[in-house]
């Protein structure tokens, strides 16, 4: 028994130290946009904080991706109250929920368009995906112009992009 053990701590070392060497990292791009409040409503406000998560292997090539956004959203009265959200759900989190999939020329929501990006980045450089064919489509920019993502992911990616870019600069 004790040499069955032995030995397979030897393997397990051994696959360890021939495993390829992986880097991970993380970005962050945040955007904010409101309006006043006035006479007829409340006033807004949103901060939009898109992240990414990229896990690249020895030769810089995507092994994993995530990204996700939460949406951040307050009210502001004419008198200066700000009322908040007791809690906050990212995109991911909210699934059917955040109800794109009405507005969506092919009918997916967005957990379903980034999972598709996702999957499309892998095997990639961070520089093939941020760097992909992209066209403007009603008023959104960075829509990906790439056949393998033409029926799945039609969302703009430019903050996509961003954030990818800046998780593998902060790979390690």
């Amino acid at each position: 028994m004790k040499k069955l053990i032995a030995l397979t701590l030897v393997l397990l070392m051994v696959a360890g130290c021939s495993a390829p060497s992986l880097k991970l990292g993380l970005g962050m791009v945040a955007n904010m946009s409101g309006g006043d409040a006035s006479a007829d409503g409340d006033g807004k406000t949103q901060a939009d904080v898109t992240a990414c998560a990229v896990t690249l292997d020895s030769n810089g090539k995507i092994v994993g991706v995530s990204w996700d956004v939460a949406q951040c959203k307050a009210a502001v009265t004419a008198a200066g109250k700000v009322t908040v959200a007791d809690a906050i759900q990212t995109k991911k989190e909210l699934k059917e929920g955040y109800n794109m999939k009405p507005a969506s020329a092919i009918g997916k929501e967005w957990y379903e368009q980034i999972d598709a990006l996702e999957k499309y980045a892998v095997g990639k450089t961070p520089a093939d995906v941020s760097g992909m064919a992209v066209k403007e489509v009603n008023g959104h920019t960075n829509v990906p112009d790439i056949a393998d993502l033409a029926s799945s992911c039609t969302m703009s990616c430019g903050d996509f992009f961003a954030t990818l870019t800046k998780a593998a600069a902060n790979a390690k």
